[in-house]
């Protein structure tokens, strides 16, 4: 919690009007005027057409206290304090860093080039067993939901469980200035984004940014499977989770919805652990949180209690039991070509007689689908039975990857109905269904037509981040 004077001072602002006592305190934060959630503090950010300054008279019978603003204006109908500043996202980092300076709770931040949401949300539930903690919702990942997060502390909270991601250079050096980790996890590096960073070895080097601010003492926790991982952690007091690493699992079986059982292993001590999430990684983040949990001072038991039973997150390896009996995997959070062969192996681990793929747009690598496919082609075989390819940004896509997929069907289906009216003909038992998109394709209401909602939204793509379940548009007409 942050009072009036501290955002002050924290951001060298100055007010433009104050009409409340400086210690008058300050819970949460927004930049939209259209989801201020019970916000005290409005961040008017800069961006096209004059940004969120465009909106400020919204801020009006709001309960919004404190608008932080870069632009000398005042703003007849709200009346609470308007600070100014040189820069508003820079003024919320400051803010951020000024609570996690006093508070000083156990940051344990969180990146990779794939299942980094997944992965954090498991180690903030075990940890929930014994600590009280804070931690960023939903993919809060970047440098304006990292800070609102921080918002929220107000001593209360002893850990904070962070998401780091990097669209750019720079991005993940930046979330580590503003909370700088006491536990660092690198989880891997992939092809996600190459379009932006232009090689793998700036991809490599971007992940690696969590490192810098590393707290004294502080831990690294990286993949095994990726030797440059460690390298990139050179200098610091470090663990490897995964094959071969300091914690691995052995002893690994599938249940029927492929769902990891499997013997955890560090040092001499062994648990038995059942993953909460489908598929052949289900292992990493477990003993990710294992990991922290033992930095944490707390008893390993924590992690067998509590780590298969976290509650997931919105479109990332959901099971669903369809209406007529299907099972469904709702992976459609994004798409990077790591978390597609992912899906496609977790399809394979599922005991089921037919195995659907439903791929939509790929837009991580933001240069087409090329790279992507060549490191996804190789999986377009048996024991997946279909392809299913709704792309109707890129027409093409189709023919290509039916050019690179042996032994399985490959069918395009362009528009949204046709492939909820396709899915719901075959929802019936002995069939799965993986179904796969980038954020922009929204391919989520797929599902939910499947599920039997009426999805009146027909972009082909769309800019919100948002998941359409929390839409208004999915069902208005």
């Amino acid at each position: 919690m942050i009072t009036l004077g501290d955002a002050q001072a924290a951001s060298g602002g100055r007010w433009l009007r104050c009409p409340f006592p400086l210690d008058t305190q300050l819970r949460a934060g927004a930049f939209d005027t259209r989801a201020l959630g019970g916000a005290d503090i409005f961040f008017a950010l800069a961006g096209e057409r004059g940004g969120g300054h465009r909106y400020l008279a919204a801020l009006a019978g709001t309960g919004v206290r404190l608008a932080v603003v870069s632009q000398d204006l005042d703003i007849a109908a709200f009346g609470g304090a308007i600070l100014r500043v040189d820069d508003t996202r820079a003024a919320l980092g400051k803010m951020a860093r000024l609570l996690v300076d006093r508070h000083r709770p156990l940051i344990v931040a969180i990146t990779g080039s794939y299942g980094k949401t997944t992965t954090k949300e498991i180690v903030a539930h075990v940890l929930a067993g014994g600590r009280r903690l804070l931690k960023t919702p939903g993919s809060f990942n970047n440098e304006i939901g990292v800070p609102l997060t921080l918002l929220d502390l107000d001593g209360s909270q002893d850990v904070a469980v962070l998401e780091f991601a990097a669209r750019h250079p720079g991005d993940i050096r930046m979330l580590g200035a503003i909370a700088p980790p006491d536990v660092a996890v690198l989880l891997n590096v992939g092809r996600a984004h190459i379009g932006v960073f232009g090689t793998r070895e700036s991809i490599y080097l971007a992940k690696a940014e969590i490192f810098e601010h590393l707290r004294p003492g502080g831990l690294a926790v990286v993949g095994a499977e990726d030797p440059r991982l460690r390298e990139l952690a050179a200098g610091q007091r470090t663990v490897t989770i995964g094959a071969g690493g300091d914690y691995r699992a052995e002893e690994i079986a599938f249940d029927r919805e492929g769902r990891e059982r499997f013997t955890a292993i560090h040092g001499t001590t062994r648990l038995a652990l059942r993953a909460g999430v489908p598929g052949p990684h289900g292992h990493v983040p477990l003993l990710a949180a294992w990991a922290v949990v033992r930095e944490a001072g707390l008893p390993d038991a924590l992690v067998a209690e509590r780590g298969a039973h976290h509650a997931g997150a919105k479109g990332r390896a959901v099971l669903i039991s369809a209406p007529g009996g299907a099972t469904v995997i709702d992976d459609t959070y994004n798409a990077s070509p790591e978390t597609v062969v992912n899906l496609i192996r977790t399809l394979a681990a599922l005991d089921a007689e037919a195995k659907v793929l439903v791929i939509g747009h790929l837009s991580e690598l933001e240069e087409g689908l090329g790279e992507s496919l060549a490191a996804i082609a190789p999986h377009l075989a048996p024991p997946l039975s279909e392809l299913w390819v709704h792309d109707p940004a890129r027409p093409e896509s189709a023919a290509q990857y039916r050019a690179v997929a042996r032994g399985i069907a490959v069918r395009e289906i362009p528009v949204l109905p046709e492939l909820i009216a396709a899915l719901r003909e075959r929802d019936r038992p002995g069939v799965a269904i993986g179904i796969k998109g980038s954020r922009s394709a929204h391919m989520e209401r797929a599902v939910q037509g499947l599920l039997g909602m009426d999805v009146a939204c027909r972009l082909p793509s769309c800019g919100l981040l948002m998941h359409c379940t929390d839409c208004e548009a999915l069902t208005r007409r």
